[in-house]
């Protein structure tokens, strides 16, 4: 472990102390949600929010007891509406200027994506389940604690919000109401309850429940990424970061210019008191056609970063459940002071250290020109098609790696259609533009009458009610 202990104590460590209430990284701003007092960001708007909620489902670590009751309560459903509505809010809002594209219709593929995943995944989750059993799907999340994998947070996190908007779009749209589908709510979020579980290890469900933090690595990888590190002077951090810039830009492009190729582990803090951040960017997948772009590069590349907290003025160091890091002050980079890459050739291949030379003279331009060639690729690819191939980033790139790493991704392509679109869901195309429905009113409604889109279930309402008529 590091030896250098001179320095000051961080004051961003503060945020780890059971009574403190973090900073506000949105100074002001509130969500409102229902009866529930006015929630701020961070750490202090989940200790609110938790507080007031009616069960004592999200109050504290969970245990395989709880993961393996074959249902939640109407009650416990409710208060899971109530907290993935604030934090979406929590974590989207940092992130607004990610929600709109000028490559690609991002809102508008989310929409459909969102759409056709509500109806498609609890088949697919009930299958696994049925298979795997609970105590599968918690060591089929588990795999995935090591960096470089696509079974990780943001991919579980990704599978309950995606279900969460995917009901939100439809009762946006009237076309059902909060009573509805419940056997298939409940199905799907038991089903990413248990990943997320599994995958994390320390009882909760969001970073955010656990101070902003996703430290899933084990003691060895722990200590073996820090030895990895080497010393960075300004030339050499320049080198690192640009290594680490292009294949982030790749990762984004290759995904359809959304975040389900980058993903960060972290905060491991270290005996100098300075945070290590482990980021794994996905520069090949090979389910997607236009992976051929990159099918010279490996499937994964990761980077592990000490930052001088003190350099820095780190105040606070959030890795928020949709594998993004976030910090105030904002601007990390120039505090970056050591660093080392490695890299998976394939998605079940082994992760392996190369030097920060060997990447940058290996990797660096095959990345650019990747990077480019699937930028052209887009820009000569018609609306529509760049709409439904998003929409299958999301819905099909969300769930592949369980399936994958199961065995029965080959199954569901075959027997299931899993490359396919419900015919519900396919009818939500047509609504896309219509009074700037995806880009203005759905986002709209989802953060300013949230009660309304991310409904709560009616007191009574029976557990098997799904929608028994189209009438």
């Amino acid at each position: 472990m590091s030896t250098e202990t001179t320095q000051s104590r961080p004051a961003y460590l503060d945020r780890y102390n059971q009574d403190d209430d973090g900073i506000r990284f949105m100074p002001g701003a509130e969500f409102k949600y229902g009866q529930l007092p006015p929630l701020p960001d961070g750490i202090l708007g989940d200790r609110i929010l938790r507080s007031n909620l009616k069960t004592g489902l999200l109050t504290g670590p969970l245990t395989i007891e709880d993961i393996k009751k074959p249902s939640f309560t109407v009650d416990e459903l409710n208060d899971l509406i109530a907290y993935w509505a604030w934090d979406l809010w929590d974590q989207l809002s940092l992130r607004a200027s990610e929600g709109s594209s000028g490559l690609v219709p991002r809102q508008e593929y989310e929409a459909l994506s969102f759409a056709n995943a509500f109806y498609r995944w609890p088949e697919f989750m009930l299958d696994m389940t049925e298979r795997l059993g609970v105590d599968g799907i918690v060591e089929l999340a588990r795999s995935g604690r090591e960096p470089a994998n696509k079974i990780n947070m943001l991919h579980a996190w990704c599978l309950g919000a995606v279900t969460q908007l995917g009901r939100a779009l439809y009762i946006i749209m009237g076309h059902n109401k909060p009573e509805e589908f419940l056997p298939e709510f409940n199905a799907a979020l038991k089903f990413w309850q248990a990943l997320v579980w599994g995958y994390r290890g320390d009882g909760y469900l969001w970073s955010s429940q656990n101070r902003y933090t996703t430290r899933v690595l084990d003691e060895a990888w722990t200590r073996r990424l820090e030895a990895s590190m080497e010393p960075l002077t300004s030339d050499r951090r320049a080198e690192f970061t640009s290594m680490m810039a292009a294949s982030e830009l790749l990762s984004f492009y290759l995904h359809l210019d959304c975040r389900l190729g980058m993903y960060d582990l972290g905060p491991f803090v270290l005996e100098n008191g300075n945070p290590m951040i482990v980021r794994s960017t996905f520069t090949r997948e090979d389910a997607y056609g236009w992976s051929l772009f990159a099918r010279d590069l490996p499937h994964a590349m990761t980077f592990a970063f000490e930052i001088d907290a003190n350099r820095m003025s780190l105040e606070e160091l959030r890795v928020i459940s949709i594998g993004t890091l976030m910090t105030r002050p904002r601007n990390y980079i120039n505090a970056i002071v050591k660093g080392s890459v490695w890299v998976r050739d394939d998605w079940d291949s082994e992760l392996r250290q190369v030097s920060l030379d060997e990447a940058t003279s290996r990797y660096l331009t095959p990345v650019g020109k990747a990077t480019s060639d699937i930028f052209e690729w887009m820009t000569r690819t018609p609306r529509r098609h760049l709409i439904e191939t998003g929409a299958f980033v999301y819905y099909v790139g969300m769930i592949l790696p369980f399936m994958r790493k199961a065995g029965l991704y080959e199954h569901y392509c075959e027997h299931l259609d899993l490359w396919e679109i419900d015919e519900r869901a396919a009818r939500v195309y047509y609504e896309l533009d219509r009074n700037n429905f995806a880009r203005i009113v759905v986002p709209t409604r989802l953060f300013t009458s949230s009660e309304t889109s991310f409904a709560p279930i009616a007191a009574g309402t029976p557990l098997w009610h799904s929608k028994y008529a189209y009438v």
